[in-house]
């Protein structure tokens, strides 16, 4: 059985399975970065908000002889759990205040989303842009959350200055940033070996992310926030941007060059990253003199 057949059988297993309460209904979501990700939606008539549940895991479990049967009972799980659990305000769409105070920024890489830009309020910032989205349950599942759209803001009837202020205000006042060394947090998580560890220590490597561990990439853009960690560190600093969810943070010196430092996070990227998880192929550079902070000019240009 083909991945369409497999996606249209689920979807009226799941129908059966639920005695046609609930309709599954494929399909093709664009994600960050431009990634298309195959999805079954949940969704029971009269529901405001349904989760899309991504297709490609079970498809892999029903290749190795699990029933559809079982994976629709699975998938049914998943979405009472949703709908238990998430929560939008009473009227989302229609009432900005209710909505409001679960509006947060992010950062996204601008090449790789040059047509969402299009259709989404946004802020330019070197090869990046600060995006704006809803969470809908603060501890619920990582990606539970809705990118807000030009559409949002004529519903809601609020400029994107509007927007802008809103979110920025809720970032910084509940994603507060965390500035760790990087050996710290390694050893604190238990994934050294006890000769890892030594060598691990003598890294000047930190990581820098919002409470939250997730998207806190924004975090290097909080208002002084640059500044705070030039003066912490003593020195000028590269920004490794390792993920949309956060950086790492190393202090100018000789050991590597700008060059060397852009070349290790593409290759982490193409290697280590989901696609959408990507948010830069560049470096860059803050120097305490200027108290500025740049992108490195791009080392397959020389």
């Amino acid at each position: 059985m083909n991945f369409k057949m497999f996606q249209d059988a689920l979807a009226e297993e799941i129908r059966q399975q639920s005695g046609g309460k609930v309709q599954a209904v494929c399909q093709r979501l664009t994600k960050n970065n431009g990634v298309v990700r195959e999805a079954l939606e949940i969704r029971a008539p009269g529901e405001r908000i349904s989760p899309s549940i991504y297709l490609e895991s079970f498809y892999q479990q029903y290749l190795k002889g699990v029933s559809i049967a079982h994976l629709a009972r699975l998938m049914l799980a998943q979405y009472r759990e949703f709908q238990e659990k998430a929560r939008l305000p009473e009227d989302f769409f229609g009432d900005y205040e209710k909505a409001s105070e679960g509006i947060f920024c992010k950062l996204i890489n601008c090449e790789k989303n040059r047509t969402l830009l299009c259709e989404i309020p946004h802020e330019l910032w070197m090869d990046l842009a600060i995006v704006c989205y809803y969470r809908v349950d603060q501890g619920f599942l990582e990606e539970a959350t809705i990118l807000i759209r030009n559409e949002h803001l004529k519903r809601w009837n609020i400029t994107p200055d509007e927007l802008k202020e809103r979110a920025w205000k809720n970032t910084l006042e509940k994603r507060p940033p965390q500035l760790q060394k990087l050996s710290a947090l390694l050893r604190q998580w238990g994934v050294l070996e006890h000769e890892e560890q030594d060598v691990l220590e003598e890294s000047p490597l930190y990581l820098l992310t919002n409470s939250g561990k997730c998207l806190g990439a924004i975090c290097i853009r909080y208002p002084g926030e640059a500044e705070k960690i030039g003066e912490r560190l003593g020195s000028d600093y590269y920004v490794l941007p390792s993920s949309i969810h956060e950086c790492l943070i190393l202090p100018a010196g000789d050991r590597y060059s700008a060059g060397e430092l852009q070349d290790m996070v593409r290759e982490i990227n193409s290697t280590q990253l989901q696609p959408q998880e990507i948010l830069s192929d560049h470096v860059y550079y803050y120097d305490r003199s200027s108290r500025r902070l740049s992108q490195c000019a791009d080392s397959r240009a020389r």
